[in-house]
């Protein structure tokens, strides 16, 4: 199966600044096959060291962190050497922080070495908290987030051919044939079905069966909840952590879409939950989205509020949780009646994955844009529908923040309506457009381009 950050990998094995890399992500989205399987096994040799199941190779890395005495107990204990075209791998990294404290040497002495170190942000916080030693190599290292499969890689996977086509079409600002459009809102829906777990989506490409990939999931999700167990303050904080992460479908579903502790435990607030959120976040399985209202304007940072929504890191994952049945997203028929949150939920997902804040829109009288994005020096407030629709909103949002470009990510094809200035992007090229809005000058680019 192929990711996308294997050309990322790529990039920064050729570059001449290359620095220790460290990448981050959550359990289970694929770190170690992205290093080892696809990275690694381009070269003709690695060295791989799984921090977590060597428990020998642990104790020697936490005794120095000086590269030369761990190249030379590496070429002692494996038999080989690491060098420009040997990469050394360090596998489970937060097992022992003195490998990452380390990387600083490795950058200064042997920086012609591909040092890769795979970690878990959450489990590095609790090991700093429990040992207290601890220095991360500030400016020394590279880093690179790795997250469940983006609709583009799935889509890439199972059908190379129209994730073709819905590329050129993109990027040529064209819309898509109807029957090409109407294969890549089904295979969109396929998707909010699969998600993008690698285990989940190769069980499904290997045996094309809905039951054995959600068997997959279902694993996932609880292993999830299983976890939450190493963070060990107190068995409330675990139960609540747990709490938080099962009603996020919940809480998204009601009418009003904030996060309420109170519906979980009345009379508590967000200040008695603050660990369960500190956790869900670090372990990256929950986005938070950020409130603003009235007048935005830039850099667009997270005030401290009350009022906040969250969001699962997978669209499979939030499937299993809403307990909605399957065959709602497989049968165009019945797709009428799914809640419009799975599709705001799956634009989330995207957002975050290629770097993007998330920040939602509340003005009077209910008027609400699910996402803003900031674009270089604008703002963009993004509406997403699970058809067409008005922006009934749009107006209330230009009378606090001036003339805009708004954007509606929903089923319709792609188009532009000048008089309104108002772009439509089809939900399966969100990808596509949250990729492209990470650069400043992207909306003149799309515009000039209808």
């Amino acid at each position: 199966m192929e990711r996308f950050k294997l050309r990322e990998l790529n990039e920064w094995y050729a570059s001449k600044m290359r620095k220790p890399l460290i990448v981050w992500g959550a359990r289970q989205v694929g770190k170690t096959y992205l290093i080892k399987n696809l990275f690694a096994g381009q070269f003709k040799d690695y060295i791989y060291i799984d921090l977590k199941k060597d428990s020998e190779a642990c104790r020697y890395f936490s005794s120095t962190q000086n590269p030369d005495d761990h190249i030379s107990y590496i070429e002692l204990r494996y038999s080989k050497k690491p060098s420009s075209d040997i990469p050394l791998i360090f596998d489970e990294v937060q097992q022992c922080p003195a490998v990452i404290s380390a990387l600083k040497y490795y950058c200064q002495d042997h920086r012609d070495i591909p040092v890769i170190a795979t970690g878990s942000m959450v489990r590095l916080s609790l090991k700093h908290e429990a040992d207290g030693d601890f220095l991360f190599p500030v400016g020394k290292v590279d880093s690179m987030n790795l997250f469940p499969l983006s609709f583009g890689e799935y889509m890439f996977n199972v059908n190379s051919v129209l994730y073709n086509r819905v590329c050129e079409a993109y990027r040529s600002r064209k819309p898509m044939e109807q029957y090409e459009h109407e294969s890549a809102l089904d295979l969109l829906h396929e998707y909010l079905i699969i998600g993008g777990m690698p285990e989940a989506d190769q069980i499904f490409i290997d045996t094309h069966s809905f039951e054995d990939a959600n068997r997959a999931l279902h694993s996932i999700y609880d292993s999830y909840l299983l976890d939450m167990d190493v963070y060990s303050k107190s068995e409330q904080s675990v139960l609540r952590t747990r709490n938080v992460y099962a009603n996020i479908f919940a809480q998204l579903n009601k009418e009003n879409r904030n996060f309420k502790v109170g519906d979980l435990e009345r009379g508590r607030s967000n200040r008695d939950f603050f660990n369960a959120y500190q956790w869900l976040e670090l372990s990256r399985i929950v986005y938070r989205s950020s409130l603003k209202d009235g007048k935005v304007s830039v850099p667009m940072n997270s005030e401290s509020s009350s009022l906040f929504r969250l969001y699962l890191s997978d669209p499979g994952l939030f499937t299993v949780q809403s307990k909605v049945p399957r065959t709602d997203f497989f049968v165009r028929d019945n797709r009428n009646v799914l809640s419009g949150i799975f599709y705001e939920s799956y634009v989330a997902d995207e957002l975050v994955s290629k770097g993007h804040d998330l920040f939602y829109w509340i003005g009077k009288n209910r008027h609400e844009f699910e996402f803003l994005i900031q674009c270089g020096s604008r703002i963009i407030p993004v509406d997403v529908k699970r058809t067409g629709g008005k922006m009934n909103s749009l107006d209330a949002y230009r009378s606090f923040n001036g003339s805009c470009t708004a954007v509606k990510i929903s089923a319709n094809n792609f188009g532009y309506d000048r008089d309104r200035d108002i772009l439509t992007i089809p939900l399966y090229e969100a990808f596509l457009f949250a990729e492209e809005m990470a650069r400043e000058d992207a909306l003149s680019d799309i515009i000039g381009g209808v």
